[in-house]
């Protein structure tokens, strides 16, 4: 087993456990103790560099459940965890995840790190529908000015959640949206649910936009706009604090009745963003003709134009400088979404995208780690 740091977060007598079963052991991992605050920014910033969290549920006090919602709560790799001790009580997630008990020794941790790196708490499900509001969670992903590397939004990701409390992943809420009511429903529902937490992740003070996907058949139903101001005003938030992506699950073909949408949208104070434009989008042409504030590069392009081989790496760069010089002479923003090592971020930069997404910033992030997040990331500009 290839045993990275651990990041750790626990009290001195499990400190001490920890360090002297790694004392004894010829090749024992290095546990990194850091206190939990610290822990959810470096689990929000930098997962790829721990093997696993080793977690005392006391020491996680207050953050507890946003450093559960890090290692257990999401759909793509998360990094294992090991909790020290006893769980938390009517923590139902926990049910599976490896333990380690006292007295600890080498071979007690081994065994018990080995559980946690080979346990998955992500599995693939069939599509699922969504009966409640507690079957969604609310994920934020920051999008980040290129310029002065400032966040400027974060976008909304709505996550389904299975009767056992296993994240689903995206494609059942897509697959839930089989109808223009039902795309509407579902995306009202994430707008309250996201505006709910806004004293959970103290959004009101951070100064940042939630750009929420719209899918076209939300985006096309009658009743959109008064929805959707109705949710804002309860939620006493301002227009202009709210965005929305089109997401292109199926092709805009009515492009007239599309412009007529998006500037009702635009003229309430709303702005929306073309998202995961590629080539080979439908009508692109006439679609960037429409009145968006940004455009979105499928993370699809962003991957290809840094490819080694020249042939993969050619078009993809020809096709961003297009959309970026189009941009330009528009007044649009462009956004580069899948940004993951700062040699993307500098081949993005230099092909005139103006801002930035993905895990070079920050993974999505439940609520209570966005501020902590928003923190860390203006300290270090």
């Amino acid at each position: 087993m290839v045993v990275k740091k651990i990041l750790t977060v626990a009290g001195p007598e499990w400190q001490s456990a920890l360090a002297g079963a790694m004392n004894v052991s010829t090749a024992g991992p290095v546990f990194e103790p850091r206190d939990a605050a610290d822990a959810v920014v470096l689990l929000a910033t930098q997962p790829a560099n721990f093997s696993a969290l080793a977690l005392e549920a006391a020491a996680g006090g207050p953050w507890l459940k946003t450093l559960l919602d890090l290692t257990l709560g999401d759909t793509g790799p998360a990094v294992p965890l090991l909790m020290l001790g006893k769980p938390e009580p009517g923590e139902t997630r926990l049910e599976g995840t490896a333990m380690l008990q006292h007295p600890v020794n080498q071979k007690s941790l081994h065994q018990a790190l080995a559980r946690a790196c080979s346990s998955r708490h992500f599995f693939a499900r069939p599509p699922e529908a969504i009966p409640n509001i507690e079957s969604i969670r609310i994920r934020y992903q920051p999008l980040v000015r290129l310029a002065d590397m400032r966040p400027s939004s974060v976008e909304i990701l709505a996550r389904a959640v299975a009767a056992d409390g296993q994240i689903i992943g995206p494609e059942a809420i897509v697959n839930a949206m089989s109808s223009t009511e039902r795309a509407m429903s579902l995306t009202s529902l994430i707008v309250q649910l996201t505006l709910t937490e806004r004293d959970e992740g103290h959004f009101d003070d951070l100064g940042i936009a939630f750009a929420f996907n719209l899918p076209l058949d939300a985006m096309l139903h009658p009743e959109l706009l008064p929805i959707l101001e109705q949710v804002r005003r309860n939620a006493g938030v301002r227009g202009e604090t709210v965005r929305f992506e089109l997401t292109e699950s199926k092709p805009v073909t009515d492009l007239d009745t599309a412009f007529g949408v998006i500037t009702r949208l635009r003229n309430a104070g709303y702005r929306l963003a073309l998202d995961d434009i590629t080539p080979d989008t439908p009508n692109l042409d006439q679609l960037l003709e429409l009145p968006f504030r940004a455009v979105k590069l499928d993370i699809g392009v962003v991957t290809s134009a840094i490819d080694k081989d020249q042939a993969i790496a050619g078009p993809a760069q020809k096709f961003i400088r297009r959309i970026t010089a189009h941009a330009a002479k528009t007044g649009r923003a462009v956004v580069a979404e899948g940004i993951e090592s700062a040699t993307t971020l500098e081949v993005m930069r230099g092909l005139g995208a103006t801002h930035g997404q993905g895990y070079y910033f920050a993974r999505p992030l439940p609520a209570r780690a966005l501020r902590p997040w928003l923190s860390h990331w203006c300290a270090r500009q």
